[in-house]
């Protein structure tokens, strides 16, 4: 028997094997360039996203700065962008309004709302530190400092000490306090790049309690 076959023959088993394998060849690439496409555009549409969320977020400060109304713009945001990083500036934003006009109670609302759907650390916790310097400034020590312990994120730790002091002073727990300002003036040296807290504050806060002290 010859070891080549007859251009027939060739035919003939390359005919059999796409009858076999043809159909799902075809489909194997069409996934495949599908796949890609589909993966393109996906990324056309959030990088799209993006920058409407940023313009959005950029006319909306523009507003709040010339003191215009912002209502349209929070309202895409909350409902376009919601649990978005812009969507977490907002409520902050909207936080310092409520504060600057002493409402307590809807400033904490707007921290809390951003603490929830904030999905980085930093962002979340700094959001944390807001929520626990209202409820210190709404009497509520224990739900301060339960706030403040769940802040984990690097580069706070002094504010976060700082507080604490506070905190300890209201219930009039002097030591504790000394420690909680000695700690925020020491993370405070630590990173003298960033301005948080003023040392010095704090400084003058330790020098008060040692002349209570005494």
């Amino acid at each position: 028997m010859s070891d080549y076959l007859t251009d027939e023959e060739q035919a003939e088993r390359l005919k059999r094997w796409w009858e076999q394998n043809g159909t799902s060849l075809v489909i194997g690439v069409a996934l495949a360039v599908a796949a890609v496409v589909g993966w393109r555009w996906y990324q056309g549409y959030e990088q799209d996203r993006a920058d409407a969320a940023s313009d959005l977020f950029a006319s909306y400060v523009a507003a709040r700065d010339a003191a215009d109304s912002t209502e349209d713009q929070l309202a895409m945001i909350d409902t376009e962008f919601e649990g978005s990083g812009y969507h977490v500036f907002t409520l902050l934003y909207r936080a310092d309004d409520e504060i600057e006009a002493e409402d307590w109670e809807e400033a904490l609302a707007l921290l809390e709302r951003a603490v929830q759907i904030a999905d980085v650390d930093t962002l979340k916790d700094i959001a944390r530190y807001r929520v626990a310097k209202v409820l210190y400034q709404l009497d509520r020590l224990d739900d301060c400092e339960a706030a403040l312990g769940a802040i984990r994120s690097s580069g706070l730790e002094a504010l976060v000490a700082a507080l604490s002091g506070d905190v300890f002073v209201a219930r009039g727990d002097i030591e504790r306090a000394r420690i909680a300002y000695q700690s925020a003036v020491d993370a405070a040296r630590r990173d003298p790049a960033n301005p948080v807290l003023g040392v010095e504050l704090m400084e003058l806060k330790l020098a008060s309690l040692v002349d209570e002290s005494q």
